[in-house]
């Protein structure tokens, strides 16, 4: 989820980032782009309520519809985001950094859009927003979004002095809740919740909303108008936080 959550960059190239959905910071305007040179982008497994798992908010959302979360659902950690994984409902193959083979149901797609807006984030480094991006995104701005990362990680690297193919540093992020807006089967709507640090170090609370659609094989994000996540991140009140569902086995 977030699902992004990396701080938008004061330039205005960076603020145009796709990190924007996964970086609750980037909705609150300039804030520098937190970086660690050296992370790098790999899964470890660890149980539900290992350190990696992100805390359940009090969210009190009993209406909001449940995606029926799997009960084996546990935690990998990917470019320092800890993100939901199941061998019920995805991913299925994480080779050479990519996340595949989700179920065909509203928890594969949950746990699908998570997957997919990390590693298309310009810090994971091209060897892992590349092929995401090739086959795990759909759509007619699809072309401009592989252009904006593409850009995104350049502007990124140049500064801390990274070599071309390598990631340019963790996340920092933390997966709060999911919503699902809609689903029809081929299609789903959703928003995840997500929090990351301001420049001042305060948590802020970010909603991103996400289109998802089954290629016939496996889920897809549908890339974004323009092919940045400018339009649909916004900052999350008190009340639409409420309406968020946490990540946990069976939620």
């Amino acid at each position: 989820m977030t699902y992004n959550v990396i701080a938008r960059a004061r330039r205005t190239t960076r603020r145009r980032l796709t990190a924007a959905c996964v970086t609750a910071a980037a909705v609150v305007g300039a804030v520098t782009v937190a970086v660690a040179v050296g992370a790098e982008p790999k899964q470890t497994v660890t149980s539900p309520a290992g350190p990696g798992a992100p805390a359940r908010p009090d969210t009190g959302a009993a209406t909001a519809e449940s995606a029926g979360l799997p009960s084996d659902l546990g935690w990998a950690n990917v470019a320092g985001i800890s993100v939901p994984v199941s061998t019920q409902s995805g991913p299925r193959l994480t080779s050479d950094g990519q996340a595949r083979g989700f179920a065909h149901d509203h928890a594969g797609a949950v746990l699908a859009a998570v997957h997919i807006v990390v590693r298309v984030n310009p810090q994971v480094g091209p060897t892992v927003f590349v092929p995401t991006l090739r086959t795990q995104v759909v759509g007619t701005d699809a072309a401009a979004m592989r252009v904006q990362v593409a850009q995104a990680y350049d502007e990124l690297r140049g500064p801390v002095g990274v070599a071309y193919g390598q990631p340019i540093g963790r996340l920092y992020a933390t997966l709060r809740g999911y919503r699902i807006l809609s689903y029809t089967g081929d299609e789903v709507n959703l928003r995840l919740l997500t929090e990351a640090p301001d420049a001042s170090g305060a948590p802020v609370l970010a909603s991103t909303e996400l289109r998802l659609r089954w290629s016939g094989a496996d889920w897809a994000l549908v890339a974004p108008v323009g092919g940045t996540f400018d339009q649909v991140v916004t900052a999350a009140s008190p009340a639409e936080v409420a309406t968020f569902l946490p990540f946990i086995a069976g939620g």
